[in-house]
């Protein structure tokens, strides 16, 4: 299947990585659907051509692929696989700050691609560039194999997704589920 034809939402749907319910997000926000991409990156066939659909996206030079999360770095080895560049991934301090450990770096002047799985409020993503910019690199622009968002996420940096999904998610004071009085989705329920 040709990288560019990926149809991402039929390979969640076919493995069962769309999963209605009530959902705390980890940013705090909530929803009805929740979305696993580790149900098709657990799959290297799969996770290979996520990656080089992903990858295709941006045709700037890339120095370092930097996935925001530990649980991201397939992604980020795969994306990095497909342009012959090294892979790393962000951690958080004891304040919950976004550090790189394990004697990961970005250079001065380092083109970097961020990529993630699911894209939601920009938050995070935000916290990433601003890693990148602490520490002397350049970012190209963020790739995302699903964007959830409602439509812009304030960014300074071009996003990129493989499927725009966009869905809605409450604070918990204004979640309509809550209101209903919907019992929490836990994520062992979903296994």
């Amino acid at each position: 299947m040709p990288r560019n034809n990926l149809d991402v939402l039929c390979l969640l749907q076919e493995h069962g990585a769309i999963v209605e319910g009530h959902f705390e997000m980890p940013s705090g926000f909530h929803s009805q659907t929740y979305i696993q991409t580790s149900l098709l990156l657990q799959h290297p066939n799969l996770a290979q051509k996520i990656a080089g659909a992903l990858s295709d996206k941006f045709a700037q030079k890339v120095d370092v692929v930097l996935a925001l999360t530990p649980s991201d770095s397939v992604l980020a080895q795969e994306v990095a696989r497909a342009r012959g560049v090294r892979a790393i991934f962000a951690s958080k301090d004891e304040n919950g700050e976004m550090i790189l450990k394990h004697n990961f770096s970005i250079k001065p002047g380092e083109k970097i691609l961020i990529v993630d799985d699911v894209a939601v409020s920009g938050r995070k993503i935000n916290r990433a560039i601003d890693l990148v910019n602490r520490l002397g690199g350049d970012v190209v622009g963020v790739g995302v194999i699903v964007d959830r968002s409602m439509g812009y996420l304030p960014l300074t940096v071009p996003l990129r997704a493989l499927l725009s999904y966009p869905m809605q998610t409450f604070s918990a004071t204004q979640c309509p589920l809550c209101a209903a009085k919907l019992p929490f989705t836990r994520m062992e329920d979903m296994q």
